[in-house]
């Protein structure tokens, strides 16, 4: 047992694998945030944009 557990930690294969799947979730990760400011950045502008020009035309 203690041998298949030391070839187990040992074996490299599907590491590099593992590496660009956690490098993904990453990047994905990022992304999802990246967009999710961006939204909130937009609502607050469009918003801004709205009450000025209802200042502007008196409501």
């Amino acid at each position: 047992m203690t041998h298949w557990i030391l070839c187990f930690f040992r074996d490299e294969r599907g590491a590099e694998t593992t590496e660009l799947a956690i490098t993904g979730l990453v990047v994905a990760g990022g992304t999802v945030a990246g967009f999710n400011e961006l939204k909130d950045k937009l609502s607050e502008k469009v918003g801004w944009t709205v009450r000025r020009l209802n200042q502007a035309n008196g409501d």
